[in-house]
């Protein structure tokens, strides 16, 4: 058997067991609520699992790694710790939002309810620039991973990945992600410490640490000036999105409300070991001297590639490709609900029935697999870079959701110019003076190279954003009645007496 007819067996199989295991639950998917938030009555095992499964991505796997290559021990580091506070620090504002909003369906929904209409057309813009990047994000790390170890066309990688997801999405939507999400983290959770361990065995602890010292040993440097800043920048991105990610929001609504702090911290503890167990592996690809012809975003594979053999890269597909399937099942479910609650439900069919609404998200699921294929295989750019380019948007939202949700005296129109302008200038600074749209630039400024880079960006959005929210708040406040939240109720729960 060839090593590429292996790679597509191993798919084969694995997306055999996640399309049978979510059809077969889909049965139980009788509403919108179903679709959406499977139920509200999520538990602690369960619900853990499903953020796990949706928060170990194709860029822990792969962008983990790639931060160790660029910025050593402490690019490691960052990328761990960030990324499991996040979820920890969601923890109470996910059980504030069960207080406040406990109707709710997606994120959509609090800035519908809490702002205005700009803000709320604003927010759902940002957003889906932000779920393509992900879904973008995913679909490229299928394609790499499946090229640089099978020799599978990165085209069919990415083509097949998408299709097999959303075979099992499109019918059963919530129900079905969380049924194939307990299976795949338990998958990812076993392999994640097996498959490390397999890769230094076969490399030479010694041989890599000593190789280290010798090729880059800044990578081990405690000091480092890029590596520190990472790793205080990082967590800022990383905070932005889980707290912009309409799918924590739904495993939120989702989760009953007993258990909501105790599964986020469960679940943050739990995902820092995962990128510290990948993210070294970019220090075999140091230590031994590793060309990197795919670029530093393909520093797994190809470690996997040179020293893991045969059966360590089916066990890194195996672990990629689960973490794959669980993000993109829960993004494509995620957007498709904003689609169906925000826009079509509360826009386009006021009137829809809920039998209307779930054909609606059906629909909106299919198209935007659709996008992500397209702009997937133009490779636009790194994982680690498009992550922090995603990252100067989550956070100049950090401060007005946190705002919104906790305080009563939020301006709107501050939260509106605040956002904006913080985006805006955080991009200018991304791109060195360039205001960087990704496919393009736009040159505005001559900006010191020191003022300026990918990691600044975040800091600026943030700053900016934060400092008008409170200022404007501060000057002008608008007060809230928090009543009009709790007692709320989707347009098509009401016509179906849920």
């Amino acid at each position: 058997m060839s090593f590429q007819t292996l790679g597509i067996l191993v798919i084969a199989v694995l997306g055999a067991i996640w399309i049978f295991a979510g059809l077969k639950v889909s049965k139980k998917v009788k509403g919108t609520d179903d679709y959406l938030v499977g139920g509200r009555n999520v538990g602690v095992a369960l619900g853990s699992a499903t953020i796990l499964a949706t928060w170990v991505t194709g860029n822990t796997i792969l962008a983990a790694p790639e931060s160790g290559y660029t910025y050593g021990v402490l690019g490691v580091l960052g990328y761990a710790v960030g990324g499991g506070l996040a979820v920890i620090a969601f923890a109470p504002l996910a059980a504030r939002l069960k207080e406040i909003l406990p109707g709710g369906r997606t994120v959509g929904d609090f800035f519908r309810l809490r702002f205005d209409g700009k803000n709320y057309w604003l927010f759902l813009v940002m957003l889906l620039i932000w779920d393509l990047g992900w879904l973008l994000t995913q679909a490229m790390a299928a394609g790499i991973i499946l090229e640089s170890i099978f020799g599978i066309p990165f085209q069919v990688g990415v083509i097949a990945t998408v299709l097999i997801v959303l075979a099992y999405v499109t019918i059963g939507g919530m129900i079905s992600v969380l049924s194939t999400d307990f299976m795949q983290t338990l998958l990812i959770m076993i392999l994640v410490f097996v498959f490390p361990a397999l890769v230094y065995w076969m490399a030479g602890p010694r041989v890599v640490y000593d190789g280290m010292l010798t090729r880059m040993p800044e990578t081990l440097q405690l000091d480092n000036p890029a590596g520190l800043l990472f790793l205080c920048v990082i967590p800022l991105v990383y905070i932005g999105e889980v707290f912009m990610d309409n799918t924590f929001w739904q495993r939120a609504f989702a989760l009953r409300k007993s258990v909501m702090k105790k599964t986020f911290t469960y679940a943050g503890i739990g995902w820092i070991f995962v990128p510290i167990a990948t993210g070294t592996l970019a220090f075999v690809a140091v230590g031994t001297g590793l060309e990197l012809p795919g670029g530093p975003s393909s520093v797994a594979p190809e470690v996997v590639a040179e020293h893991a053999g045969t059966l360590g890269s089916v066990l890194f597909l195996a672990l990629l490709w689960a973490a794959l399937a669980s993000t993109m099942a829960a993004l494509l479910n995620g957007v498709a609900g904003i689609f169906m609650n925000d826009i079509y439900n509360n826009v386009i069919n006021k009137r829809a029935t809920d039998k209307q609404v779930l054909w609606s998200g059906r629909v909106a699921t299919v198209v935007l697999a659709a996008i992500t294929i397209a702009t997937a295989l133009a490779r636009p750019t790194t994982l680690l870079s498009l992550l922090i380019w995603l990252g100067v948007i989550n956070a100049a939202y950090i401060i007005p959701i946190v705002s919104g949700a906790f305080f009563k005296r939020t301006n709107p129109t501050g939260v509106f110019v605040s956002v904006i302008t913080g985006v805006l200038a955080g991009l200018t600074f991304y791109g060195g003076g360039a205001l960087d749209l990704l496919f393009f630039k736009i040159p505005l400024f001559d900006f010191p190279e020191w003022a300026s880079g990918d990691l600044q960006g975040a800091v600026v959005s943030f700053t900016i954003s934060a400092l008008g929210v409170l200022i404007s708040t501060k000057l002008f406040p608008r007060p809230y009645d928090f009543r009009k939240m709790r007692d709320w109720k989707p347009a098509s729960a009401i016509k179906t007496g849920a």
